[in-house]
């Protein structure tokens, strides 16, 4: 399969998985927080189950971790399928169901975990930018093939839909907080949106002799 091809075809791929946003980042609207506070034994309710953290499944560890070394002592997991099983999410808390103390390196921590999230439609309009970036793509995919724009311009853009994907909530946001996502989409979508202008009118003063 020639280079031209398999650059066509894999923007196509990665534009329809930004199409699909809606189910590709449906993990957004499925939240489990963590919120952790330092205390001292003695002001831990003797109703609240204390757990050490040594004896946490691996699942359950990394985002109590997460929680503790974050300067706002919270974390939230993105995917209910990703929510550990040891602890208990809900919109209230009550001990041993959302409200836990976590010995830690010798240290104890109060921890709250509950669900959030919101209405679907909440997310797909924050998944707008997403949806439009992978149209936009799907075109040049097309525009591509037909070798109307450069393989090596179209890659690149494929390669930035692919770390659209790898930036998101199907892997908890690891570089870049939600709201900053949602920023790297739009300027992304009107980048994109400019490439393909002046991509066309070259393409256009090129097939034109009298230009």
């Amino acid at each position: 399969m020639r280079l031209r091809q398999a650059i066509t075809l894999l923007a196509i791929f990665v534009g329809f998985s930004l199409v699909a946003a809606p189910i590709t980042m449906a993990d957004w609207g499925e939240q489990a927080t963590f919120s952790v506070e330092q205390v001292p034994q003695s002001d831990i309710d003797e109703e609240i189950p204390v757990l050490a953290y040594t004896n946490l499944s691996g699942d359950a560890q990394t985002p109590v971790r997460r929680a503790i070394k974050s300067p706002e002592g919270h974390y939230t997991v993105y995917g209910q399928d990703d929510w550990p099983e040891q602890f208990f999410f809900s919109d209230y808390g009550a001990p041993g169901q959302g409200l836990y103390a976590i010995t830690y390196e010798g240290q104890y921590y109060q921890l709250s975990t509950y669900a959030g999230g919101g209405f679907p439609f909440v997310y797909w309009f924050l998944e707008l930018p997403f949806i439009s970036y992978g149209l936009c793509l799907g075109w040049v995919a097309h525009k591509t093939y037909q070798r109307a724009f450069s393989s090596r311009g179209a890659l690149l853009l494929t390669a930035l839909g692919v770390g659209f994907n790898l930036l998101g909530p199907a892997f908890d946001f690891p570089l870049v907080a939600p709201m900053q996502f949602v920023g790297l989409g739009i300027a992304a979508t009107i980048a994109v949106l400019v490439w393909i202008f002046v991509a066309t009118k070259n393409a256009s003063n090129e097939s034109d002799p009298s230009v």
